[in-house]
């Protein structure tokens, strides 16, 4: 026991006291109460309050009322675009061509008929802007079933409504395409009827626009 006296003259043991319980009527007996150093400290949060915190500090995805999937994936991530909305972009971004601009329309202008391979009997349809050829949904004429194409861009297929005259132009493809048995390596013009032969694909063109018919705006 360590008795000491307050300022005031009271006698209190120091042991059990910080300090002087007749002055500080707040404290116990049996337990020592925090010193001058503990003043303005934060106590340590208990397990609970730590997981609350935590919880209420989490971003929450926001959900789609529609569809009722999260519009966002982590925080600060931008969530991938839906097929419509990435079509949206696509038309949005898409040049127009001259045809479609004088007529409001993207008219046919002619077909190519697949005569020999796994889409033997199939048509495509031609545009009046330059058509692209591959093995993707994303081409024009889409040759998905012959793997000796290229996926995008293996040869192009244009239409000139000035000149009324289609061309065939080899693109990134690694194997070599004919015309009527003959190599492509340069832009060549298609007239009715040729063969376009591919390898394990072969096409007839068929034109639509010719010297008997041309789009305009007078129909």
């Amino acid at each position: 026991m360590a008795e000491i006296e307050c300022g005031k003259g009271h006698l209190y043991d120091s042991d059990l006291y910080a300090v002087c319980p007749y002055c500080n009527k707040s404290q116990r007996q049996g337990s020592k109460e925090k010193t001058i150093n503990d003043v303005g400290r934060t106590a340590p949060l208990k397990d609970s309050q730590q997981k609350s915190i935590r919880e209420h500090n989490v971003t929450r995805p926001v959900i789609s009322p529609e569809s009722g999937r999260s519009l966002a994936t982590d925080v600060g991530k931008t969530r991938p675009l839906t097929s419509q909305e990435r079509q949206l972009v696509n038309d949005t971004n898409k040049t127009v061509g001259y045809m479609e601009e004088k007529l409001g329309m993207n008219p046919v202008v002619g077909w190519l008929v697949c005569i020999y391979g796994k889409s033997k009997g199939k048509d495509y349809k031609l545009y009046g802007h330059i058509n692209t050829i591959g093995r993707s949904n994303k081409m024009d004429v889409c040759l998905e079933d012959d793997k000796t194409i290229s996926e995008e861009n293996h040869a192009r297929i244009s239409y000139s409504d000035k000149n009324n005259r289609f061309y065939i132009t080899p693109a990134d493809g690694k194997n070599l395409f004919y015309v009527n048995g003959r190599e492509i390596l340069s832009p060549t013009q298609l007239n009715a009827y040729d063969i376009i032969d591919f390898g394990e694909t072969v096409l007839i063109f068929v034109p639509l626009c010719c010297e008997r018919f041309i789009w305009n705006n007078d129909i």
